[in-house]
This record gives C-alpha cells, structure tokens and sequence, in this order.
C-alpha cells in the first residue's frame, strides 16, 4: 500500500484535536499518543500512572487493532511522563502487554500533558 491512509479506532477515545488515531504508511503504522483517557467519557481515569497506563495501552491496542495489527508487532515506543520516578512502575506494566524482543524506547521528561491531571503520554510505531 503506498500513501497515507488514515485509521480510527471505536474503541479509542475520540482526537481532542486535529489528528488521526493511526496513520498507515506503507507497512508502518504511527499511532498517536494516548494518555488514559476513558474511551467513553474522554476523560482520564482515576488510579493515578498504573490506571492511566494500563488505559493508554488498551487505547492504543484498539487502534492497532482497527489497523489490522496488534501489540506484537509494536516496534517503538516514546513515554512522555511528569514523574520520572513512576518510570519502573510504567515499564513493568508495559512489560505485562509485550513480548521480547521489546520494542526500542525513548522516555520523554514533561512538565504537563495535554489533560488535566494526566501523568502520561505513550506513543508507538508498529508493524501494519
């Protein structure tokens, strides 16, 4: 496939902005980041990082999955986090989702996030 095809996932939260769930690429697909946004409500979830994590990547499932695709075949990740210390809690449930060989990473120091009350962002590159 050659061009940009754009990808919306029903499972995900609605863009609070002016951008697609996924964009597929030739056999890539960008996903956008998800903070833990409730896919009904839009709203964080309460639980602070380990509920907002955990929501994050089940958003970003739903949208590799509308893509054709799965978590398998996540290729990179980039963390953006308001707490550095939260960064092992964050990898461990990341962990719990991948299989090895893990995706490479990049983790992104933040002072806000686009959400009130928002402590993480994850954004990933995947296999379509």
């Amino acid at each position: 496939m050659s061009g940009r095809q754009a990808v919306f996932a029903d499972k995900a939260p609605k863009p609070n902005g002016n951008y697609s769930h996924v964009v597929r690429s030739g056999d890539k697909l960008f996903v956008c980041g998800f903070m833990g946004d409730d896919p009904v409500t839009g709203k964080i979830v309460e639980g602070g990082v380990e509920a907002q994590t955990r929501q994050a990547i089940e958003n970003i499932k739903a949208c590799v999955e509308a893509a054709g695709s799965s978590l398998d075949k996540v290729l990179s990740r980039r963390l953006y986090m308001t707490e550095r210390a939260e960064f092992r809690t964050v990898d461990a449930i990341w962990a719990s989702y991948m299989k090895e060989p893990y995706p490479v990473s990049t983790l992104i120091g933040v002072t806000w996030l686009a959400k009130e009350g928002a402590v993480i962002e994850i954004e990933v590159v995947a296999e379509a």
